[in-house]
């Protein structure tokens, strides 16, 4: 929801703070130009002439008051609808004696009335009135730290369309990013190479190489709170099914046992998603809300990518020392990024092709959500570019699995994505790059920024930092030049 409201606020603003060209009378003095010792120079007159003059249009007193009203509504929504939902899951868990379902539904109940709570009572108290204050504040700040930036680097028509795609003088200002977020997925039916009468899975699953049990979710060998909400799907067409809303054919354990008792002759096709769909758009409508306080206006698709390697579907975590070399391997084999140590891509004398082609894929960052690590981590990144606490990779992207409750797992993404552009870890619970395993979570200033903010959230530093970064290996084109510039 309250993506909803920024984006209403950021067509305000694109639509409205714009310049506005007209015509208007203007009085002239004039006179003749003559030495000053010649009396016909002494004499002038007044002229009217018609000039055409630029207007701004001011809406920030419209955004406000817009912005206000939209917090309230979206905020009493949001608690209607975790009541409800939460009801739905306590309802369902009674029925099926499912424990967890029913203590998930007591936990998005008390977590979206406390959250929903917060939010009012900031409303009515100024705090967001504040928060939008400052706001404002930095958004210039970082517009006149961009513009540095892009003056220092660039001249003539490439700055000037640089300026014109980013909003860097007027309307909604940000770099216009299209990323992909990708689900791994598992199929019942992909044969194991070695033997293709048996499917994978269930040889991964004999080796001890995964838990299918798991994957499936009927075990928790992790425990309660690192648990996954993965999804399973019954292949074929289901009469009666479809409609709106997040489509549900799962299997039952016991068609898992008879699929696997019987190496897969038995038991209906499945393929099993790293999560949920509400899970995933969750955590994207996150990222694309926080990602507006660095300067970045993402947007999304969304695809699945097969997953059939067992390092592929539990990832190296992050006790291990290879995590980075592993990451950075399954995100050009199974993603698809261009690896830009390929040597087969030379073409002297222009730099190397993979590297341009590793370089351009930095305007089209990738997240991809997987099963799960061989720890308790929750994300990981790779930067292509060396940063002050980030090493220089073969390839970008970012790996995320989920975790419940929402409220405090769904910054995990946009965490991540901080990483690839150069950002490190601090110190904070109030702050979206806080590790809970490299930092400490409270810092003083943790009380006043909850209640002005209200979330997470990058500084002013951070997104001053990640355009630091953008600006020094982003390529011109992924700026919003033109490649036929000229110049």
């Amino acid at each position: 929801m309250a993506l909803v409201c920024t984006q209403i606020d950021e067509w305000i603003e694109e639509q409205v703070s714009k310049p506005i060209e007209v015509w208007e009378n203007q009085q002239r003095e004039k006179c003749k130009d003559y030495p000053w010792y010649d009396p016909r120079g002494w004499v002038c007159w007044l002229v009217w002439v018609l000039v055409k003059v630029i207007r701004w249009v001011v809406v920030t007193v419209g955004r406000w008051v817009t912005r206000t009203v939209c917090k309230l509504v979206t905020t009493i929504v949001d608690i209607i609808v975790n009541v409800l939902t939460g009801l739905w899951d306590v309802l369902v868990g009674i029925v099926t004696l499912d424990w967890r379902r029913i203590l998930d539904g007591l936990i998005k109940i008390g977590l979206g009335i406390v959250m929903g709570a917060i939010g009012i009572i900031r409303i009515l108290v100024l705090c967001d009135t504040f928060d939008f204050i400052r706001g404002e504040f930095d958004k210039s700040a970082l517009r006149s730290h961009v513009r540095g930036l892009l003056d220092a680097a660039y001249k003539a028509q490439t700055r000037t369309q640089i300026g014109e795609a980013i909003g860097l003088d007027h309307g909604a200002f940000g770099l216009r990013l299209v990323g992909t977020a990708y689900r791994t997925v598992l199929d019942s039916q992909t044969p194991s190479p070695d033997d293709p009468s048996v499917p994978h899975l269930v040889v991964l699953h004999e080796e001890g190489a995964i838990n299918l049990r798991e994957l499936c979710g009927f075990e928790y060998p992790q425990g309660f709170w690192n648990r996954k909400r993965y999804k399973t799907l019954k292949k074929g067409v289901v009469i009666g099914g479809g409609g709106g809303g997040e489509f549900d054919n799962p299997i039952s354990a016991s068609e898992l046992d008879s699929y696997l008792d019987s190496r897969g002759v038995d038991g209906p096709k499945f393929i099993v998603l790293a999560m949920r769909d509400g899970v995933l758009d969750t955590k994207l409508s996150a990222a694309q809300d926080k990602g507006r306080q660095l300067g970045l206006i993402l947007s999304w698709r969304q695809d699945r990518k097969e997953v059939t390697e067992a390092g592929h579907i539990v990832h190296a975590g992050f006790d291990t020392t290879s995590a980075s070399s592993s990451l950075v391997r399954f995100l050009i084999k199974v993603i698809g990024r261009t690896d830009r140590s390929d040597a087969s891509a030379q073409t002297p004398p222009s730099a190397p092709a993979a590297e341009r082609a590793a370089r351009s894929e930095l305007c089209h960052p990738v997240v991809v959500g997987v099963f799960r690590y061989t720890d308790t981590l929750r994300g990981l990144a790779a930067s292509l570019e060396q940063s002050s606490c980030q090493s220089r990779h073969n390839a970008s992207g970012a790996t995320f699995i989920d975790n419940f409750p929402d409220q405090v797992w769904k910054y995990v993404p946009i965490h991540e994505l901080g990483h690839c552009f150069g950002l490190c870890h601090v110190d904070g619970l109030d702050r979206i790059m806080v590790s809970s395993r490299q930092n400490s979570l409270w810092s003083w200033s943790l009380l006043w920024n909850w209640c002005v903010r209200g979330e997470p959230y990058f500084t002013l530093d951070e997104a001053k930092s990640a355009w630091d970064y953008i600006v020094a290996h982003f390529d011109a084109e992924c700026l919003g030049a033109s490649r036929d510039r000229g110049d």
